[in-house]
């Protein structure tokens, strides 16, 4: 990768096992993994504006990467050049539709920030129903961002009505009618997802923490029903949308909570219960990517050892060396740590440092 965040060029190859980075806060350790996540999804993990991916003082970026998929090469190559110029080919040929090709190299990262997975609104939470059925089925992707637009067009003209005291009836009902149709389709992929993670999410918390909590989770949809059902709820929340001049009900205040011993985890979660959670959550995801994808999804670990419990490395560490878990990228700002694991590893691995964007192999 050629001016990436805070590498000016890098070109490395990794174990198709375990990678592990290690290097003080602050040394491109995070860029590196979300690199790779770029080149799977099309964009930054963190949300970040391509602009602000590029090094500093520069006007483009660009990250190329070689991967293997069922025994075939995959060249995938990202180029940004500033003010708004992006493009994505995929083996020398432009992609075109995003929505086609995420999920072609499925991966899963798990980070600090997921925190917010937990303790903030339900944004994050629906990103995580949205993430992973994006990478499975393009429908959803495109019914996903057509409902987007018209939501955005539909605020848009509910801040019209409410500033210019105007009547837009008929374009407000084709909205409402679009989006209700929509809405229909995401609430029931949404549904069955959850329901067919559950049980993975059940059975990865129990062996993290040891089997002794009782948790679950729950799909709770803002609104559900028919399109009728949904149009009805548009009119009836009108009045108080144009007063807000925005969209206050729909599948974009979709939720789902994570339940321990009947309480909803983010009020009575240790720091403990809080991290086995998020990360129950995220290894259920990849199992659910795995099955469905008939691929092992990219696994992307990110300073995931920070203020966790012995127990629980161990656990999760036994859980990631399986077969069930393919190449696998992991960050922690000590050495020693990360030596202490590599023993007990039976995928092949690999050891890097990491200072100021600058990578050296160790044993």
């Amino acid at each position: 990768m050629i001016q990436f965040k805070n590498y000016e060029k890098l070109e490395v190859s990794f174990s198709e096992g375990i990678n592990i980075f290690t290097g003080n806060n602050g040394q491109g350790k995070t860029n590196l993994l979300d690199a790779i996540y770029l080149l799977c999804m099309t964009k930054s993990y963190f949300q970040y504006s391509e602009k602000n991916l590029i090094l500093f003082d520069h006007d483009f970026f660009r990250v190329k990467g070689i991967f293997v998929k069922n025994g075939s090469r995959i060249t995938i190559d990202c180029k940004y050049r500033l003010p708004n110029n992006k493009s994505f080919q995929k083996d020398d040929k432009e992609i075109r539709k995003y929505a086609d090709y995420i999920g072609s190299l499925p991966v899963v990262m798990i980070t600090p920030a997921d925190i917010q997975l937990i303790e903030e609104g339900s944004e994050e939470r629906r990103r995580f129903l949205d993430v992973s059925l994006c990478q499975v089925d393009p429908f959803y992707t495109e019914s996903l961002t057509k409902y987007n637009k018209f939501l955005k067009h539909r605020n848009s003209l509910l801040k019209s009505m409410n500033q210019q005291q105007s009547s837009e009836n008929n374009l407000l009902d084709i909205y409402d009618q679009e989006m209700a149709r929509l809405s229909v389709i995401i609430t029931e992929y949404r549904q069955r997802f959850v329901s067919e993670i559950t049980g993975l999410y059940e059975n990865l918390y129990s062996e993290l923490s040891g089997g002794v909590e009782k948790v679950t989770m729950m799909y709770r949809p803002d609104t559900s029903g028919t399109q009728e059902d949904f149009i009805n709820m548009f009119r009836q929340n009108l009045r108080k949308d144009i007063l807000l001049e925005r969209t206050t009900h729909g599948v974009h205040r979709d939720d789902v909570e994570f339940v321990l011993d009947t309480m909803p985890v983010r009020k009575i979660g240790s720091q403990g219960q809080i991290k086995s959670t998020i990360f129950a959550a995220k290894l259920s995801q990849y199992q659910w990517l795995r099955h469905a994808t008939h691929t092992k999804p990219i696994l992307l670990l990110d300073d995931i050892f920070d203020k966790l419990d012995h127990d629980r490395v161990t656990n999760l560490m036994k859980i990631i060396d399986s077969d069930i878990y393919g190449q696998i990228f992991i960050t922690d700002t000590y050495r020693e740590r990360v030596r202490s694991i590599l023993p007990a590893l039976r995928k092949p691995s690999l050891s890097f440092s990491i200072q100021q964007g600058r990578l050296n192999h160790y044993e």
